[in-house]
């Protein structure tokens, strides 16, 4: 075997480089098409910047998430690297927050999440309109975001803020979004942080600081994430800072819970696309919910509900990237590799290789059945390994909550024929998405 990946043809100097800034999804899924069943992973090289390789085996991309001695989060600029939280950190301070944070999202707290998302759901839906269009993705955002601020802040969050949260995440989308330049120029000829990116940040920190100071100013504050983060800072054997802590509360303020009201938003899309499956979910929350909010104790019951959200993951992942970098050189795939080549993974283009999918364009939440278990290296739509989301069973929890507690009051009908994409931190769409809301008799 080749000593070097195979690299796609392309422009001199730049290769195909600009294709994947350009149309960073079209890209990734026609090397998956392309090359998949030839090469474990495949090389796009840029002069000028780092040593790109999109690895288009599903065996080669758990290889690498799974392995932190050999490969590590990159620090992709000031933009992307300035919070150092769990989502962003590495090394110790990635394993000291891991250990603070693991602990919250199992057993009895995530019950405990489970009766706060349809408590959410409840007061979100009797500010609905029995008919009237709505922004889709604000609605839902406003409802996540409620959800991450009780769950693990025990705060409430007002309209007002969530308006300006949603607004930041708007900038960062902007700034942060691939584009053939930002592929193309070494890090000295990259932009700076725009004055906006600036600003959203302040607004971002302010927020945090305000939750903070809430939580400190009780009494009796109560037991939840953030209290453990606290506790941790006390401690002088954890080596957590007031700033780190800060970081920690916006990261999971917004990452934590953007990428939930993506999901959502993305499934009631699809299910706009094939009314029949919609009305199967419907009639499940009919029948689970019988017009109660949604509870922890009917979760297991919301199978149809399951595997829409499932599904919807597999076509429109939120995490549409995950991206890591070699810490020294090393041999993948058969291939040598330097120190510092980066590692590009799309869960978005697995979960659309038609090796491991019949009819993989297409919305079809029978297909997780039995079989299901033969694409299963393909479907990481929360990453893998040790750094796998912390939060994916609360985000299970919420999709399939909102889903089912929404269409058992109302029907939503999402006024869009097809998504225009803005591929940055997350799988974002562009602008706002028009839906008409009828409540149901």
């Amino acid at each position: 075997m080749a000593e070097r990946p195979h690299s796609p043809p392309g422009l001199p100097l730049v290769g195909s480089a600009l294709d994947l800034g350009d149309d960073p999804l079209r890209f990734v899924t026609g090397l998956q098409r392309a090359y998949g069943d030839r090469y474990p992973l495949v090389q796009v090289d840029p002069v000028t910047g780092p040593t790109t390789n999109v690895l288009v085996d599903a065996g080669v991309v758990h290889e690498v998430l799974g392995d932190r001695e050999r490969f590590r989060r990159p620090n992709l600029g000031p933009q992307a690297g300035r919070r150092q939280g769990l989502i962003s950190s590495d090394g110790d301070l990635w394993e000291t927050q891991r250990e603070i944070i693991q602990p919250e999202f199992v057993g009895k707290r995530l019950a405990s999440y489970a009766d706060t998302t349809g408590d959410a759901v409840e007061a979100l839906l009797t500010e609905w309109p029995e008919a009237g269009e709505c922004d889709l993705l604000g609605e839902i955002g406003a409802l996540t975001l409620q959800v991450i601020a009780r769950s693990l802040f025990s705060y409430d969050v007002t309209r007002a803020e969530s308006r300006r949260v949603r607004n930041a995440l708007d900038t960062f989308g902007e700034e942060l979004a691939f584009s053939p330049l930002g592929i193309v120029l070494p890090d000295s000829l990259q932009p700076g942080p725009s004055t906006a990116f600036e600003d959203a940040n302040d607004a971002l920190d302010a927020f945090a600081n305000d939750v903070i100071d809430r939580h400190r100013a009780r009494d009796d504050p109560p037991r939840n994430m953030l209290a453990a983060l606290m506790a941790a800072k006390r401690d002088p054997s954890v080596e957590l800072s007031e700033d780190e802590l800060v970081d920690e509360t916006v990261l999971f303020l917004t990452a934590g819970h953007e990428t939930t009201a993506l999901t959502i938003t993305y499934a009631f899309y699809w299910l706009s696309q094939r009314p029949d499956v919609r009305r199967r979910v419907r009639a499940e929350a009919d029948a689970v919910l019988d017009g109660d909010r949604p509870g922890w104790d009917d979760l297991p019951a919301l199978e149809a509900t399951e595997r829409v959200v499932r599904e919807t993951l597999r076509l429109t992942p939120a995490a549409w990237n995950v991206i890591r970098e070699t810490r020294r050189p090393v041999r993948l795939g058969g291939y040598r590799l330097d120190e510092g080549e980066l590692l590009f993974a799309s869960p978005y283009a697995h979960g659309r290789d038609p090796a491991a999918w019949d009819d993989p364009d297409q919305f079809r939440p029978e297909r997780w059945g039995a079989d299901a278990s033969r694409a299963a290296d393909s479907y990481f739509p929360f990453g893998s390994g040790p750094r796998s989301c912390v939060g994916r069973q609360l985000a299970l929890i919420e999709a399939q909550f909102a889903l089912a507690g929404i269409l058992s009051r109302y029907d939503v009908e999402v006024l869009v024929d097809e998504f225009d994409f803005r591929p940055a931190v997350t799988l974002q769409p562009t602008g706002d998405v028009p839906a008409r809301l009828t409540a149901r008799d």
